[in-house]
């Protein structure tokens, strides 16, 4: 039986496939590598940017809108214009007005308190208007901080009214000193009349200016009849206290700079400081008065005048044994830091007249001490032959009350 070779394929057949096959993977690799290309990325073509002006400037901006008016420029010479010369002006100062100096009403308050002030003298008094002596016992002070800015009241009950600017400036020589012969003593000598205000040493010629916003009553000698006073400015405010009038009073001035009836703001220059009058050194003697225009409605100007930027003041009641005023006492204030003296004054002299001084309305003391250093002091006065102290301490531009008495010392 013979064998057929029945599905199987051929060997001869494998040989030529395998050898085509190796043939083929031989051919290509033979061929050459292609050529590497690098790929540049394309950039944008820089364009120019036209500035938004150049647009507006060349489409012709403001060529059709309206034109703006010209305004005749005057061709001729300025002539300034003139003041009439002083001559033609007429200065005729206003007559005092009439006020009742018992109008001015006791605080019901500190009645109760009050200690009460002497029987009044039967000796009769003088009827020379008071004569304003200057005695400098600071020596010069080459620099005053600021004053603070009226009106100021800190005190929480509201009891202070510095409503007023000082009238002179702070950077004006020596203004500094408010002088011994303090408002309601008799000089340190004892021998000037009772003091209805304060004095502020100045040169000749400073700056005097208004306190306040107000209308000048008087510009002129013999203010009230008297010459004591020389050259006076006197200035109704346009505010009141309690409902009454407040005034101030400007004196011994070199020149007056303002007329009767012209209205002042606060800070204007009214006048220049001088000597004139009865002096012995130039100065300004400046007065507040309160519910009249006459003497006996004065009241310190301390207590009413803003105190230097860091400072204070220092009002209080020094009274005997029997609690009634103590007259002519000297007060001393002393740093409790540096123990150095930092003030003296004495306390207000009371004659039982009509034209006596006048405490404060709510504080009723009977001596003040502006412009005191803020910080702790020790105030002192000698009662009946008692040393008697108290500490306090002063607060910048408000008022530290202090009452000393005979066995009441410490804090």
């Amino acid at each position: 039986m013979q064998r057929g070779g029945g599905g199987g394929i051929p060997a001869f057949l494998l040989v030529i496939v395998v050898l085509g096959g190796f043939g083929a993977l031989l051919f290509a690799n033979a061929q050459p590598t292609p050529e590497l290309r690098v790929i540049i990325p394309t950039e944008a073509q820089p364009t120019s940017a036209e500035s938004s002006w150049q647009t507006i400037l060349r489409e012709g901006f403001g060529s059709n809108s309206t034109p703006l008016p010209t305004v005749a420029i005057p061709t001729g010479e300025f002539v300034p214009p003139t003041i009439p010369p002083a001559a033609q002006i007429n200065l005729t100062p206003f007559a005092p007005q009439a006020a009742d100096p018992n109008s001015v009403g006791a605080n019901p308050l500190l009645a109760a308190s009050t200690p009460t002030r002497p029987a009044a003298s039967p000796t009769p008094l003088a009827t020379n208007v008071p004569v304003t002596v200057l005695a400098v016992t600071r020596a010069p002070q080459e620099f005053q901080p600021p004053p603070l800015v009226p009106p100021l009241s800190r005190d929480p009950l509201g009891r202070d009214h510095y409503w007023l600017r000082r009238p002179v400036d702070s950077s004006a020589l020596n203004n500094g000193g408010l002088f011994y012969y303090s408002y309601g003593s008799d000089g340190p000598e004892n021998a000037w009349r009772v003091h209805a205000g304060i004095d502020m040493p100045n040169p000749i010629g400073e700056t005097v200016r208004a306190v306040a916003d107000g209308v000048v009553e008087w510009a002129n000698e013999d203010f009230q009849s008297t010459y004591s006073y020389g050259k006076v400015i006197f200035v109704r405010h346009d505010f009141g206290y309690d409902g009454q009038p407040i005034y101030t009073l400007y004196a011994h001035l070199a020149a007056i700079l303002v007329f009767p009836g012209q209205v002042v703001r606060a800070g204007d220059a009214i006048g220049l400081v001088g000597n004139t009058g009865r002096v012995s050194g130039p100065h300004v003697h400046f007065e507040v008065r309160v519910g009249g225009d006459d003497y006996g409605s004065t009241y310190n100007p301390l207590l009413w005048m803003v105190p230097y930027v860091g400072t204070g003041v220092i009002a209080g009641r020094v009274v005997d044994r029997n609690g009634d005023w103590a007259m002519d006492t000297d007060v001393t204030i002393r740093s409790y830091a540096t123990g150095t003296v930092t003030d003296t004054t004495t306390t207000y002299i009371f004659q039982g007249t009509s034209v006596d001084v006048n405490p404060d309305f709510v504080w009723q003391e009977n001596f003040v001490v502006g412009d005191i250093p803020v910080g702790r002091h020790e105030v002192i006065a000698v009662i009946d032959g008692e040393r008697v102290s108290q500490l306090v301490t002063v607060v910048e531009g408000t008022t530290t009350f202090v009452e000393l008495r005979p066995g009441a010392s410490g804090e």
